[in-house]
C-alpha cells in the first residue's frame, strides 16, 4: 500500500470523523449536512539522492483540511488529527504501508469560511518514509 491510501486510512480511525475523510475535496459536504470531514492532499514527494543515486527514501509533503460546523469542534479534531501524526512516526501505517521514520508538521492554521459558514484548519505537514515500506 502506498503512502497515500495508507494515509487515508489511518485519518479515517478517527471516530468524530466519522468516515468523511476526502481526497482534495468534499462531495457535497456543507454546514448543514457531512461535517465535520477532513480533506487531504500529498504530493508523490521527492526520493532522497546520494552520489551513488536515487534511495528509496523519500520525502512527501501533504496537507490536511479539518471542517467543522462549529469552531470547538473544528479545535478538538485537530488535537486529535495531530496526535495521529505524531503517533504515526516509528511504525507501518495503513494495511501494510510505509513505514514512517519521521514527521513534521507546521503551526495549524484556523479560518472561518463564512460563504459554506464552517470553520477549517489547515495543518501540512511533511513525512520521511522508504517506499519499500
Amino acid at each position: 500500500m502506498s503512502f497515500e491510501p495508507a494515509l487515508a486510512q489511518e485519518l479515517k480511525t478517527i471516530p468524530e470523523l466519522q468516515n468523511r475523510v476526502y481526497p482534495l475535496y468534499a462531495p457535497e459536504a456543507n454546514a448543514e449536512q457531512g461535517v465535520p470531514y477532513l480533506i487531504y492532499a500529498s504530493s508523490e514527494g521527492l526520493r532522497d539522492k546520494t552520489l551513488s543515486g536515487y534511495l528509496e527514501s523519500k520525502e512527501v509533503r501533504g496537507e490536511l483540511n479539518i471542517i467543522a460546523r462549529r469552531y470547538g469542534d473544528m479545535k478538538a479534531i485537530t488535537r486529535l488529527v495531530i496526535a495521529l501524526l505524531v503517533d504515526m512516526i516509528g511504525r507501518k501505517i495503513g494495511t501494510d504501508g510505509p513505514y514512517i521514520k519521521d514527521i513534521s508538521y507546521q503551526h495549524p492554521v484556523e479560518m472561518y469560511e463564512p460563504q459554506p459558514d464552517l470553520y477549517r484548519c489547515l495543518v501540512e505537514f511533511t513525512a520521511y518514509f522508504d517506499e519499500e515500506g
